[in-house]
């Protein structure tokens, strides 16, 4: 197997086994799956719970102040229908920000207020009239089953989620209390070295928010059989919280974990390491006469193209397991995962090519002539047939300062024939040139030395 078809086949299969090793991948596919969700949301029944919510204070609004803003009135009246139906309205319009200013006399994103017994918050989008009015307190709770004397542990996902709310409670409790905390986006002062770490679920939803919880259909109907409540729209009490639920069949995109791929990514990886080490186990021999380029270099330029073509076959591996079996993509990035994936046998080939004439090129020098070894083929050229010697310059193209200039990439010998120019590439040290040029001096004829001695000085 000539230098480049071994190093074509050994990039490809050693760039697919670092991918394999080294990519990341979800291991995940997107499937629907429909069945039953539950979402929680809770409202405070004491006015300790109430404040950990509300920690710049309630203010208190009358019928009369809320007159004026006849959207606001009207979700503050379906917020305070009884029974409790939910704890959230959104506004779109009813001049929010007037609202605000009117009852505090300055502009906030959001702030608590009281009225008829009722504590309601009221966030808002300040460069849109839009925003978000919670029910977050009761001073009179509504007659609705309780939880107080029955026993969590039969319903461990009830017992977390409420665990999380007097977490979550206490922990805004304390750091209202921290001075030089930092502000949160939703008002609160929060210490920079303690926020971190606190889980961000109950950092982000506190209890007045509507979550969803992984309460699963059994015990749901369980707990809902022994309050007598019905399980599509239930209200009952827990502590220092009344909690509300719903339970509805929904239809959504999940992660599948694809478990077969964990074992055969190591699989294909082991088998394309065997391939790429056996297709190259011959192109660092050494080869007849004077190698332009010693054999270390050629291992360290081809690992270095094969690490470089390595994203390439990652990109094309992620490319073909989303139209395979649908698995998501880590990088999340189409377009570059796309174009990787197209242009990676052009570029390996490239590199390769590349590759198996700069490593692989030798001369023999002898009193009939010169042997030129390169990839795949070897070229005699008899001393009568030489008519001189020279030197040829190839560029390449860069960018500086916006502008594309021309770069000298490499000088490379050059043999003048009747037939027209042959070429050697340039060796990477300059001993390699010296013993090059003085075996050609050794067998040349006297009309060529000429010729040589200037090629010792300029190359």
């Amino acid at each position: 197997m000539n230098p480049f078809t071994g190093r074509l086949l050994g990039y490809i299969f050693l760039s697919l086994f670092f991918a394999f090793v080294a990519g990341p991948y979800t291991e995940k596919r997107i499937v629907s799956k429909t069945g039953p969700v539950v979402f929680l949301s809770a409202v405070a029944l004491s006015d300790s719970v109430q404040q950990s919510a509300c920690p710049q204070g309630v203010s208190r609004v009358s019928t009369a102040d809320l007159a004026p803003f006849p959207k606001i009135d009207q979700a503050v009246d379906d917020l305070s229908r009884w029974p409790v139906e939910t704890n959230r309205v959104s506004l779109y319009g009813g001049n929010l920000g007037g609202f605000i200013r009117r009852i505090l006399g300055q502009n906030q994103r959001s702030f608590c207020f009281e009225h008829q017994g009722r504590c309601f918050r009221l966030t808002w989008l300040m460069i849109r009239d839009i925003g978000s009015l919670y029910l977050i307190g009761l001073k009179a709770p509504p007659a609705v089953p309780s939880l107080a004397g029955s026993d969590l542990s039969e319903y461990p996902r009830l017992a977390v989620y409420v665990k999380n709310l007097e977490q979550a409670s206490v922990f805004q409790k304390t750091v209202n209390r921290v001075p030089g905390s930092i502000r949160s986006t939703e008002g609160m002062r929060v210490p920079s070295e303690t926020r971190w770490m606190i889980p961000a679920a109950r950092r982000n939803e506190p209890f007045y928010e509507t979550v969803r919880t992984q309460i699963g259909p059994k015990e749901w109907t369980h707990l809902n059989r022994a309050l007598g409540t019905n399980p599509e729209r239930a209200v009952f009490r827990m502590g220092d919280y009344l909690i509300m639920g719903a339970s509805q069949v929904t239809t959504e995109k999940v992660g599948v974990g694809i478990g077969w791929f964990k074992i055969a990514r190591y699989l294909f990886a082991a088998l394309f390491l065997f391939l790429g080490l056996f297709v190259m186990r011959g192109i660092y021999r050494r080869r007849p006469g004077i190698n332009l380029n010693p054999r270390w270099s050629a291992v360290v330029g081809d690992g270095l193209f094969i690490l470089f073509s390595g994203f390439g076959a990652y990109c094309l591996i992620e490319f073909a397991m989303s139209q395979w079996v649908h698995m998501t993509s880590f990088m999340n990035e189409d377009v570059v995962r796309g174009m990787s994936a197209i242009g990676y046998l052009p570029a390996t080939a490239f590199f390769a090519y590349f590759s198996a004439h700069q490593f692989s090129q030798s001369v023999e020098a002898s009193p009939e002539g010169l042997r030129l070894h390169y990839p795949g083929e070897m070229k005699m050229l008899e001393w009568e047939n030489i008519e001189g010697f020279d030197t040829k310059e190839s560029y390449t193209v860069v960018g500086r300062a916006g502008t594309m200039m021309p770069r000298k990439l490499q000088t490379k010998l050059l043999f003048r024939t009747a037939k027209g120019d042959v070429t050697l590439v340039e060796p990477g040290y300059r001993k390699t040139k010296q013993k090059l040029i003085g075996a050609f001096m050794r067998h040349a004829p006297q009309r060529l030395r000429p010729d040589l001695e200037k090629l010792r000085k300029m190359w």
